[in-house]
């Protein structure tokens, strides 16, 4: 693939809190381009949804973009002005977020939250918004759209929630979205109806996806390249299959261990990464994975390893694949 929709570089985002600076995402770069999707794996706290929110510019007040660009469709976001970002937030990037109860309003119809996107962004009259809402909601599987338009939230299941929210990511036809979490908490039937929704308008309308999630199984069935983030870094970048194959982190390394697999001994108790992930003012010294590693080295708790290409395509931040001999 050669066009680059969306170029992070460097990115930092920070938070001030009571107790001091928590710097939740540091120096994060990555690309999508046009019609990929992107998977950001790893626990919870490790800085994926700060990333996406930094991407959009949304975020709470605390939060603070300290350092980095990000390029989309050639222009800098971070240069934009908010009327600018207003105009490009659901017309040009969308945003699915993980829980559609709390992201969908309670007191508005399903129809009203549809049109709200499209009359902000497209020059229709009141029928065109109406028929393209219930377009919208055809295009992902709800059945009886002119109907659904009329109902509230709390009318719908969970899966047909997610898919309204899903329709209105899509309503304005953007080159990219971001979905967040978008399968948490469906059951897996749902799960994959979801997943097959996306993938199929993603080839059909030619969309970049941004996904994130913590379930590797999701990124298997989705994405083209994976990041693995921890503690607000990237620590690898990988084609999926080639991470599949061979994890070159050891906290990938840690996450595919951890899979349930079909046959295993049942008896065999799943895999853990012993510890916990650091708290985000009491980062470890060198490697932020160290104290977590079954291959720490002397280096890895007395300097922080860089982010380096070790194979064409394979980004890792580890020791473990350096030319070690330079440093002693």
């Amino acid at each position: 693939m050669i066009n680059k929709l969306l170029e992070v570089r460097n990115l930092e985002t920070i938070f001030t809190t009571e107790e001091g600076i928590i710097t939740a995402v540091d120096n994060v770069s990555f690309s999508i381009h046009k019609g990929e999707t992107i998977g950001i794996v790893g626990e919870s706290g490790c800085g994926k949804s700060v990333t996406s929110l930094s991407i959009m510019r949304l975020l709470p007040n605390n939060g603070i973009i300290r350092f980095g660009t990000i390029i989309f469709n050639g222009e800098n976001l971070l240069k934009k002005t908010e009327k600018e970002m207003r105009d490009i937030r659901g017309n040009e990037i969308s945003m699915i977020f993980q829980e559609p109860m709390t992201s969908l309003n309670p007191v508005y119809t399903i129809g009203e939250q549809v049109a709200e996107t499209i009359r902000m962004h497209q020059m229709l009259n009141k029928k065109q918004v109406v028929e393209k809402s219930v377009e919208a909601l055809r295009m992902v599987g709800i059945p009886l759209p002119e109907k659904r338009i009329n109902e509230y939230p709390h009318q719908l299941s969970g899966g047909m929630r997610q898919r309204v929210m899903i329709a209105i990511a899509l309503a304005c036809n953007p080159k990219l979205i971001i979905a967040d979490e978008p399968t948490t908490a469906l059951d897996v039937t749902i799960q994959a109806q979801i997943l097959e929704l996306m993938k199929g308008l993603k080839n059909n309308l030619n969309t970049s996806i941004m996904l994130i999630t913590h379930d590797l199984g999701v990124i298997a069935e989705m994405a083209e390249r994976v990041l693995v983030m921890y503690a607000g870094q990237v620590v690898e970048e990988s084609p999926v299959d080639e991470l599949f194959n061979k994890p070159l982190h050891p906290y990938t390394e840690g996450l595919m261990k951890s899979i349930p697999r079909i046959g295993k001994n049942t008896s065999e108790r799943l895999h853990i990464i012993k510890g916990m992930v650091p708290h985000p003012l009491e980062m470890p010294k060198g490697c932020r994975f160290n104290p977590r590693c079954d291959y720490t080295m002397d280096i890895c708790i007395q300097r922080s390893p860089e982010y380096r290409e070790i194979y064409p395509g394979r980004f890792v931040r580890c020791w473990k694949w350096e030319g070690l001999a330079a440093y002693e």
